[in-house]
């Protein structure tokens, strides 16, 4: 990883983490924790399976998107109470060697994100049953098991550039059993 994929992952992830902290100070560790494994692992996740294609691939991020997030977040959470999450900060920029087309690949690549977090999401459920509610571990497992799950879902939306009209350009069952499983989970917290 080159250090200006660092910064930019970087950069992302503390403008995420404020964000699902809901910009409350008490709320940061729990968010940075949640963040760290929802949006890291899901950016990795689609870096390391375009790169078992064959691919370069590497985190950018979009400087435009990140300020649209901050002003959003900011001015619901000052309007409501509650900062609204609509952050299109980057994404995983996938280039070929040798043109191709092929929409199995980046089906897969797309799919690899969001099944990260379906993964996470589902064993910090399994552990939220298994720690004691209220406690500073409860709130990170949930807010980890919220973050993961619905970064999942919001990801999976069919809609570009989201992965979901990735997904689904490439495998309808695929895709509508994996926003099913991403509904139904997040339903459970």
């Amino acid at each position: 990883m080159g250090r200006r994929e660092i910064e930019d992952l970087l950069i992302s992830f503390l403008v995420l983490a404020l964000l699902f902290s809901n910009f409350d100070p008490y709320a940061i560790p729990y968010s940075v924790i949640a963040v760290l494994t929802a949006f890291i692992f899901h950016e990795i996740a689609h870096r390391q399976v375009a790169r078992h294609y064959g691919y370069r691939a590497y985190y950018k991020r979009w400087d435009t998107g990140i300020l649209l997030a901050l002003l959003v977040g900011i001015a619901t959470r000052l309007l409501t109470g509650t900062a609204w999450i609509f952050a299109a900060l980057g994404a995983v920029q996938v280039y070929a060697p040798y043109a191709v087309d092929s929409r199995e690949a980046f089906g897969k690549i797309a799919l690899a994100g969001p099944l990260t977090n379906i993964a996470v999401g589902a064993a910090a459920l399994v552990a939220l049953r298994a720690v004691a509610p209220f406690t500073p571990v409860w709130w990170v497992v949930k807010t980890t098991a919220t973050v993961n799950l619905w970064l999942a879902f919001f990801n999976l939306l069919p809609f570009p550039p989201l992965d979901g009209s990735k997904v689904v350009r490439w495998n309808a069952g695929a895709w509508a059993v994996s926003i099913g499983v991403a509904y139904l989970l997040f339903r459970l917290l």
